[in-house]
């Protein structure tokens, strides 16, 4: 008998997860839908089809089989799961996709499994763009036989890529996303100050754009994108607010490693300008604008 899905968090990647698991996933049963603010949950449901809206944590989890998360932040995930745990979760999987601590993580699946349920944790690499067109990269870790039940949904479903962790604790999946973290920040450091130095030096911005579509492309070739057109000001993807809690979690990874990390703590510093320049409205490729004003430019381009 196929498994009944439902979805858990209507955030920036949540949507764009859930609404190919619908469109690709071939599923059997109508995906089960449920974010903190049910309108938001209903809105989706209509936009994507084949979809029910769970109005409380509990009917999602009572309903399903498959029970995946994306939250926003590791606050949110703890909050989400005391509920789920106080439900019968014998024989349920529960894929959570958050960016959370190793610690956290293995913390809810050792609760999870001795529940009765199972647990994988399952970070993704890939702004929200990239998730709409199902382009994440996926990091599965987990008993393998729980991992593979999450394997149909990913490459040609959500992602175009998996980093397979089967066998490996679930924090190890959350580790990786965490130190993957640091090169995310530090590329779109390097795009800002290189973009910068060319508008500074004279060199066209479209001429940059060209030998960042040749020798890097990929994720390197949109935020370039999104510094040229002016989008990081104007549209924000990834709120600055929830990239600075994934820059805690480096934070205090470096911390407990004795780990110093010298151009993260530049990027770290231009996120904390954008943060105070922008408010809430600030996104990661804001950057880029701190970046700016520290060469005496204005921090919208």
């Amino acid at each position: 008998m196929a498994p009944q899905l439902a979805f858990l968090g209507m955030g920036a990647l949540g949507k764009p997860i859930s609404k190919n698991l619908v469109l690709n996933g071939k599923l059997e049963k109508s995906l089960i839908l449920w974010n903190r603010t049910s309108s938001r949950a209903y809105e989706h449901s209509t936009q994507i089809g084949n979809s029910v809206v769970a109005e409380t944590i509990k009917d999602a989890i009572s309903m399903s089989d498959i029970v995946w998360s994306c939250l926003p932040d590791q606050d949110a995930v703890l909050e989400t799961f005391e509920i789920i745990l106080k439900e019968d979760i014998k024989g349920k999987l529960f894929v959570e996709c958050s960016t959370i601590t190793t610690e956290a993580t293995n913390d809810l699946a050792r609760k999870v499994i001795d529940s009765g349920g199972e647990f994988v944790a399952m970070p993704v690499f890939g702004e929200p763009g990239m998730a709409n067109r199902a382009m994440l990269t996926c990091i599965p870790a987990g008993a393998a036989q729980s991992v593979q039940k999450v394997v149909p949904y990913i490459v040609g479903v959500i992602g175009r890529s998996i980093v397979d962790l089967s066998g490996q604790s679930p924090g190890s999946a959350s580790h990786a996303k965490i130190v993957g973290t640091v090169m995310v920040v530090q590329m779109i450091e390097s795009i800002s100050e290189a973009h910068v130095l060319a508008e500074k030096s004279g060199l066209p911005a479209e001429s940059l754009h060209k030998v960042i579509n040749s020798v890097f492309g990929g994720p390197f070739s949109l935020y370039s994108n999104r510094m040229m057109s002016g989008s990081y000001f104007r549209e924000p993807v990834i709120a600055i607010g929830t990239a600075r809690t994934a820059v805690e979690h480096v934070t205090k990874l470096t911390q407990q490693s004795s780990t110093e990390l010298g151009a993260f703590k530049v990027a770290s510093m231009h996120m904390e300008m954008v943060e105070k320049y922008a408010g809430a409205k600030g996104d990661i490729a804001g950057i880029y604008g701190a970046v700016r004003m520290e060469s005496g430019l204005k921090f919208e381009n």
